[in-house]
């Protein structure tokens, strides 16, 4: 089971079909076009994406914010959940929530040449907090009603400044479970068990109970590789711990990249002003909530100029 919240971190990109017909052009704030086509899909999301729902392109995507690269907050995922929900609105069709994942999931797998998970494009598709459970048979996705107000005044979100590369930690750690590894083995259970504590604390809105499940859960997931938890992550720790905060713990795959904290209310401020003094290159991510999933709407000249946003997960 995966614990996930969406963050006000997101993708805002604008899409329009002006470009010709088997092209996608891409640029990313005020930069020149990049012209791609069929043989960049093996190697760029944005051509992935628009190819493979619209295969005679066509379409010009200018991406306007985005997560900083190698944040850990699901930027890619939360990316293609944006960019494929434009390309739909295009040409005025939908996808169902399953599907779209599940095709971002497997644009992303082969592009990274690693199995990937989906826990951060279902942030981008819905808001809030959902709950993952991979259960026989499929997925199913659970929107628990936690305070919203609660919830963000004992998280915050801490870009470290450190970028890190996840597909492939995560595709180790992987492979050392489906070969049995007793250590990867010990420490995925862990891991699940205090996923499940995690949202009983939640759900009863016990910050104690939910600051213990963030440490198990740290202290398993470090066990996986010795890459997730670098001296300098460490050392970040360290600081924050002393600052005030109850947990600490880094998103996704560790090694750098963002840290999630666990703290009082009103001890936020301490802990960021600590961090930034021993990260200087790192700032306060996320300090709420994005309640809403990714938003699709037409702007200025008509149905094919679209802007489409998502949040990102934690």
């Amino acid at each position: 089971m995966t614990v996930n919240v969406a963050l006000p971190v997101r993708v805002r990109l604008l899409l329009d079909a002006g470009a010709p017909r088997g092209e996608v052009w891409q640029a990313f704030g005020e930069a020149a076009w990049n012209r791609l086509g069929a043989h960049d899909t093996g190697t760029d999301l944005t051509a992935a994406v628009c190819l493979a729902l619209r295969p005679q392109g066509g379409l010009r995507v200018r991406c306007l914010e985005q997560a900083p690269l190698g944040s850990g907050l699901g930027g890619s995922s939360t990316y293609g959940v944006a960019l494929a929900r434009a390309v739909l609105a295009v040409d005025g069709r939908e996808l169902d929530d399953a599907r779209l994942v599940a095709l971002i999931r497997d644009l992303e797998a082969r592009l990274l040449g690693t199995a990937t998970g989906t826990q951060d494009h279902w942030a981008a598709v819905r808001g809030g907090l959902v709950v993952l459970r991979l259960e026989p048979g499929g997925e199913q996705i659970e929107e628990p009603d936690v305070d919203p107000v609660w919830l963000a005044e004992r998280m915050t979100v801490f870009f470290t400044g450190i970028t890190h590369h996840s597909g492939m930690v995560n595709w180790q750690a992987l492979r050392r479970r489906l070969d049995h590894d007793p250590v990867t083995t010990t420490a995925f259970a862990e891991i699940a068990a205090a996923a499940r504590d995690c949202l009983c604390a939640l759900m009863s809105h016990d910050e104690t109970a939910c600051a213990g499940a963030i440490r198990r859960e740290w202290a398993a997931r470090r066990r996986l590789a010795p890459e997730v938890a670098p001296a300098e992550i460490e050392h970040l720790e360290t600081v924050a711990g002393d600052a005030g905060a109850a947990a600490f713990k880094a998103c996704g795959a560790g090694g750098g990249g963002s840290v999630l904290l666990w703290h009082p209310p009103g001890a936020r401020a301490g802990i960021v002003a600590a961090l930034q003094a021993a990260a200087p290159a790192g700032r306060a991510m996320a300090t709420g909530i994005a309640l809403e999933g990714c938003r699709v709407s037409v702007v200025e000249g008509g149905p094919s100029d679209i802007a489409s946003s998502a949040a990102g997960p934690s």
